[in-house]
């Protein structure tokens, strides 16, 4: 029986603490909308700020990948393109996306807000005849691979020939950008 009040007690504390930390937070916009800077106040210690933003994560949030939009941005400029290989970038919030258009094979890199810059323009005849061969888009392969992980994010999904067989070749990576699976889907 004490030990069942001690429980009690303790759970009760934690309660208490936990609302008041809830209760005395100031949330503030920061000069940029994407970012929200929270402060909470537990009292005998010192202010705790956290800073989110929520430009890169409001697509995980939603449950959608910001690749999605990314690739929106590159069809509408190259609407003719087969997108044949997506990189995300380690360190920025950015992409690396070949896609093919007639007989080249166009670079470009395009940012999380879909800014996009052509880096490179070449032919190879190889990888159009892929992109040309291959019956499942870019985001159809992503969102297949997206269903067995819903909790994934895109790092990287490359149009490969693997031993006659053509298929997407994708990693996904989690919200905390660390490795959570590989995956493969067919292409035709």
């Amino acid at each position: 029986m004490n030990t069942r009040l001690m429980k009690s007690m303790a759970v009760a504390a934690s309660a208490g603490l936990f609302l008041a930390a809830c209760t005395d937070t100031d949330d503030t916009a920061a000069d940029d909308p994407g970012t929200v800077t929270t402060t909470a106040e537990t009292p005998g210690a010192s202010p705790v700020e956290t800073t989110i933003t929520t430009a890169d994560t409001q697509d995980q949030i939603e449950g959608e990948d910001p690749v999605f939009r990314v690739i929106d941005a590159v069809m509408a400029e190259y609407p003719d393109a087969i997108i044949v290989d997506i990189d995300r970038e380690d360190d920025a919030d950015s992409y690396e996306i070949d896609v093919v258009e007639g007989e080249d094979l166009i670079e470009l890199q395009v940012d999380f807000d879909g800014t996009l810059r052509e880096d490179d323009r070449e032919g190879d005849g190889e990888m159009v005849v892929r992109a040309q061969d291959a019956t499942v888009t870019a985001e159809d392969a992503i969102n297949q691979a997206l269903e067995l992980h819903p909790e994934g994010l895109l790092d990287e999904a490359e149009l490969s020939d693997e031993d006659g067989t053509l298929q997407w070749s994708m990693s996904l990576d989690d919200a905390d950008r660390n490795d959570l699976a590989d995956v493969d889907v067919a292409a035709t």
